[in-house]
């Protein structure tokens, strides 16, 4: 995909401002919303990029990657998308000069053209995550994932969709016990996320155990373009080996497929017990690039790799 990305957040529907929205409240972030565009050009690329207290810019936590899309235009043909992402992307660069601190660009899955990036003086790494395509075929999860989520039905527990933020926070915080890490969310950030980017767009379902006791939960960016992102789960110790978070995950799925999403993205894969949870679920791994300046952390990394290559070339041919 010459870097044609169909799968971030639209940035021409409100949803990516209720998003950067929330971000200010949340995070005490200031934002831009950029558009890359020759003057007579029916090409562009627009992003959101959140400003630091310095004013460079930064991903604030909670945020996979900074919602940047490529619109393409009229074009069609492999050499005309690659050569307008290549002039919108000089149009970026610049921007990246000059706002951009000792933090990355995160780009989203989909643009995956990183030379203009590289041969401007770059440093760019890859990153990965899963995408799940939609409708959601249960008979492409693997075996386990499917016992367990007929063991958590034949138990009684059942999924739905739920705007109890008590309800999912707690189970949020099952697995921030669990794992020792914290969110940063409350019932009020949670409920700020809903009122202002609504329903349709933060999702939040609930896996209730048969004594009505919320268990596991999970909350869902499902943005205007067609593709939903998993945002936060979390789910109680006590419960996880009856299935309950094979069981909300369908049901998840489920619902987005029903609603024409086209992919789930998974967010992330990049640990490996992460990595080994997402994939059975019959998802499409697909890489994703950080964009960084340049520094002497970067150089010494570089000069000690090609030392250990250089080392290593020794030792087996002498020299």
């Amino acid at each position: 995909m010459s870097g044609i990305n169909e799968g971030a957040c639209s940035s021409a529907g409100t949803d990516l401002s209720g998003w950067a929205e929330f971000n200010r409240f949340k995070w005490g972030c200031r934002y831009v919303i950029r558009r890359f565009q020759n003057e007579d050009s029916d090409y562009y690329g627009e992003g959101l990029f959140f400003e630091g207290k310095r004013g460079k810019w930064f991903l604030p936590p909670l945020n996979a990657y900074h919602p940047i899309t490529f619109y393409p235009g009229a074009a069609s043909k492999s050499h005309k998308l690659s050569s307008r992402w290549h002039e919108t992307a000089k149009l970026l660069i610049p921007e990246l000069e000059a706002h951009m601190g000792s933090a990355g660009i995160v780009f989203p899955p989909g643009i995956t053209d990183m030379r203009p990036f590289i041969w401007s003086g770059f440093h760019v790494w890859m990153k990965y995550t899963y995408y799940l395509k939609l409708p959601f075929k249960l008979e492409e999860a693997s075996s386990e994932i499917r016992g367990k989520i007929r063991k958590a039905a034949a138990m009684g527990y059942r999924t739905e969709k739920s705007v109890n933020m008590a309800d999912i926070l707690d189970c949020l915080q099952g697995t921030e016990e669990r794992k020792g890490f914290s969110h940063q969310l409350t019932v009020e950030d949670l409920e700020l996320a809903r009122s202002l980017l609504g329903d349709k767009v933060l999702r939040c379902y609930v896996c209730y155990a048969p004594n009505g006791k919320a268990v596991s939960a999970s909350v869902v960016l499902a943005w205007e373009s067609g593709l939903a992102q998993g945002w936060v789960a979390g789910s109680k110790s006590e419960h996880i080996t009856s299935g309950v978070v094979q069981l909300s995950q369908s049901y998840a799925f489920e619902d987005l497929s029903r609603d024409g999403f086209a992919y789930f993205d998974f967010a992330g894969a990049n640990i490996p017990s992460v990595s080994k949870s997402k994939a059975p679920w019959g998802a499409e791994l697909v890489p994703y690039y950080v964009v960084q300046k340049k520094n002497l952390k970067h150089l010494l990394r570089t000069g000690y790799e090609w030392g250990r290559g250089l080392q290593g070339y020794r030792n087996k041919y002498g020299g």
